[in-house]
């Protein structure tokens, strides 16, 4: 059992924010994965359920983009106020969205473009909530239920970041 727990280092949370797209395919989904709230073997699970590569956390960790990081969740940062601040809210809004984007692409293609479209005219949590059933709906045509259900679970704790 490996309870270790990894988190974003700033290249990692720039790769996602700012949108570089260094990392390709399923290694850039991964490191969407990535929370520190969750054991290495939390993350390893929805790893072999998206087909990524076994040791992508490895790979993570070797280019700098994900570290380990304390029981807490925090490598020795005083603990966040309980209410996310709005900077904060939009941050995760854009990470779920990036998320989104990225993993539906990944999936579908060419494919994804009717609904990467709808994707973008979302400017709220709640309308990437309202588009949560599409979405997974969309993964599953080419997507087993086991890696669609990661996903789809991933998103919602994103939202839930999102929502503060």
């Amino acid at each position: 059992m490996d309870s270790r727990r990894f988190g974003r280092t700033p290249k990692g949370q720039s790769e996602i924010s700012q949108g570089h797209k260094s990392l390709k395919g399923k290694l850039r989904t991964v490191l969407f994965l990535v929370d520190a709230g969750k054991t290495a073997d939390d993350i390893q699970r929805q790893v072999l359920l998206i087909g990524a590569p076994a040791d992508s956390i490895a790979q993570l960790v070797a280019g700098g983009y994900v570290a380990e990081v304390g029981p807490t969740g925090h490598a020795g940062a005083p603990p966040a106020d309980a209410a996310a601040s709005t900077d904060d809210r939009v941050a995760n809004f854009r990470v779920a969205k990036a998320f989104m984007n990225e993993t539906i692409v990944d999936a579908l293609g060419i494919r994804a473009f009717g609904f990467t479209l709808r994707l973008e005219r979302c400017a709220t949590t709640e309308d990437l909530v309202a588009i949560l059933p599409s979405y997974a709906e969309a993964l599953l045509k080419k997507l087993d239920r086991d890696a669609t259900r990661a996903l789809v679970e991933r998103t919602r704790e994103l939202l839930a970041a999102a929502r503060g």
